[in-house]
C-alpha cells in the first residue's frame, strides 16, 4: 500500500501508453419516471495508442464502464455502456494535457477539435481552475470547467493519498450535463476518487462515487 498524505503533488505525471487505473463504483440510476435503482460496477481507464486519429504524436485516454443495475426481483442487469475515447496530447514542459478529438457522439463517430483545449491541468495548486469550450469541426461543442476547492486525504485500494478536491462540470448536447467532484492525485495521473451526477438528454439521472482500486502507476 502506498501513502502520500503530507501534501498533494503539484505537477501532473507525464502519461504514457500502458498506464492504467481501475475504480469501484457505487451509486443509483433514476429513470425519467422517477424509479431509482442501485448501481454497482467498475470503471477502467487506460492510456493507449491513439485509435481515433492514428497519430504518432498523440495518445488516447480510454474509459470503459461495466455497471450492473439492481432489478425488482433481486437480480442484476448489465447496463449498456459505450467505450469513450479521447485523443490527447501532453505538453512536456507545462504538462498540460489537451483534447484533440473524442468519440462522445451517439454513434461513437470521431469528432476533431478545432483548437485543442486543456482537460488535465499540468500544474496544481489551490488556485488551479479552468473554464473552456471545446469546439469540434462537425459543429458540436462541450463546455468544461474545473475549480480546485481544497485538499483532502482519500483512502483507496492503492493506499492513502492527499488529493486536490476539484469541482468539475461538462455540458454538451450529446451527453447532457455532467457535474461532480474529483479528488486529483497528479503523481498518479488520475483522481484517487471521483463523484459524478449525469443528467442525460432523455431525462434519466445517474449518480455514483468511484474509488481507485488498483493502478499500474507507482
Amino acid at each position: 500500500m502506498e501513502s502520500s498524505i503530507s501534501s498533494p503533488a503539484t505537477s501532473l505525471r507525464l502519461l504514457r501508453p500502458g498506464d492504467r487505473w481501475r475504480y469501484q463504483a457505487v451509486g443509483r440510476l433514476t429513470a425519467p419516471g422517477g424509479q431509482s435503482r442501485e448501481l454497482t460496477g467498475q470503471i477502467s481507464v487506460s492510456i493507449e495508442p491513439d485509435r481515433l486519429l492514428s497519430r504518432s504524436d498523440s495518445m488516447a485516454i480510454v474509459f470503459s464502464q461495466q455497471f450492473d443495475i439492481a432489478q425488482a426481483d433481486g437480480s442484476r442487469q448489465r447496463m449498456p455502456a459505450p467505450e469513450w475515447m479521447f485523443s490527447v496530447v501532453q505538453d512536456a514542459a507545462s504538462r498540460d494535457l489537451s483534447i484533440v478529438a473524442d468519440n462522445m457522439t451517439r454513434d461513437s463517430a470521431p469528432r476533431i477539435a478545432k483548437v485543442p483545449q486543456v482537460f488535465y491541468p499540468g500544474s496544481w495548486s489551490a488556485q488551479t481552475a479552468y473554464c473552456n469550450r471545446l469546439e469540434f469541426e462537425n459543429g458540436d461543442f462541450v463546455d468544461n470547467t474545473l475549480t480546485v476547492l481544497g485538499q483532502e486525504q482519500v483512502e483507496t485500494g492503492s493506499g492513502v493519498f492527499c488529493s486536490w478536491v476539484a469541482r468539475i462540470s461538462s455540458n454538451s448536447a450529446s451527453t447532457g450535463l455532467i457535474e461532480g467532484m474529483d479528488w486529483w492525485t497528479p503523481q498518479l495521473g488520475a483522481p484517487a476518487k471521483f463523484s459524478t451526477t449525469s443528467r442525460m438528454p432523455d431525462g434519466s439521472e445517474m449518480r455514483f462515487v468511484a474509488t481507485l482500486e488498483a493502478s499500474s502507476v507507482r
